[in-house]
C-alpha cells in the first residue's frame, strides 16, 4: 500500500502509477491545514506541543515583517506544505536516512522523495515560481525560525550541548550566525493555551488572507 487516506477522505499516492497524476495526488488545503496542526516539530521533543502549522505560520509573520510580497508570504505559509502527506522528519533524521541511502549505494533518498511532493504542492497553488526567485530568502526565514523555536521551545543549552551547524553556531565570524528574533517569545501562556483547531483555523485565517490579496492584486493589474 503506497497511498494513504487524508483528514478529507482523499486517496493520496505517495508513489506508483496513480500518483503521476493530478487526481492521484490530490492537493487540498483543507487537508494541509488539518494535518500540519496535528504535526509535532522536532518530533514532539519541546516543552509543549509545536506543530508544523504554527511554525509556517510564524515564517509568513517574518516573511510579510520584512516587506515581501504576499506571493512570498503564501510561499513562507506553504513551504513545509508537503509534510501534510509526508510527515515531518527531523534534520537529524533527514541526515541519517539520506546517509544510509548514499552509503547503500543510491541517492539521498529522503531529499529526492520529500522533493518530489513540495513540488506537487506548490504547482497546485501556483508557486513553482516564487520558490525558485526567492529560495535564500525563504530558507532564511525558516533558519530565523528555527532560532527562535530552539531558544523558547527547547531545552538546548550552549554551555553543554554541541552547536548547530545550520545556525551557524560553529562559524567563526559571528556575523554569520541565525539570530532568533528580538520581538517574538514563543513560550507565552497565551500560545501554550491554544489548541491544534485553533491553529489549524488559523492556518486556514492565514490561507485565505493572502489568497484574498494575491487574487485582488491581479484583478487590479488585468
Amino acid at each position: 500500500m503506497s497511498w494513504m487516506i487524508t483528514a478529507t477522505g482523499a486517496e493520496y499516492h505517495l508513489t506508483g502509477a496513480a500518483s503521476l497524476t493530478d487526481a492521484g495526488r490530490p492537493v487540498r488545503i483543507e487537508d494541509i491545514a488539518h494535518q500540519l496542526a496535528i504535526i509535532n516539530r522536532f518530533h514532539g521533543a519541546t516543552k509543549r506541543p509545536y506543530s508544523v502549522a504554527e511554525h509556517s505560520l510564524l515564517c509568513s509573520e517574518i516573511a510579510q515583517r520584512i516587506g515581501l510580497s504576499l506571493v512570498a508570504q503564501m510561499a513562507a505559509l506553504l513551504h513545509d506544505g508537503h509534510e501534510s502527506y509526508t510527515n515531518d522528519l527531523s534534520s537529524p533524521a533527514k541526515a541519517a536516512v539520506n546517509l544510509r541511502s548514499a552509503f547503500s549505494g543510491g541517492t539521498h533518498a529522503w531529499n529526492v522523495f520529500e522533493t518530489e511532493h513540495a513540488k506537487t504542492v506548490r504547482a497546485k497553488f501556483g508557486l513553482q515560481t516564487v520558490f525558485v526567485n526567492h529560495r535564500a530568502g525563504l530558507r532564511h526565514i525558516d533558519l530565523v525560525a528555527l532560532a527562535t523555536e530552539r531558544r523558547d521551545l527547547t531545552l538546548w543549552n550552549a554551555e553543554t550541548h554541541a552547536g548547530w551547524d545550520v545556525l551557524g553556531d560553529n562559524e567563526e565570524s559571528p556575523d554569520r550566525r541565525i539570530a532568533p528574533l528580538d520581538w517574538l517569545r514563543l513560550d507565552t501562556p497565551e500560545r501554550e493555551a491554544m489548541t491544534w483547531k485553533d491553529w489549524r483555523q488559523a492556518f486556514r485565517d492565514r490561507f485565505d488572507e493572502l489568497q484574498f490579496g494575491i487574487e485582488a492584486g491581479h484583478r487590479s493589474a488585468a
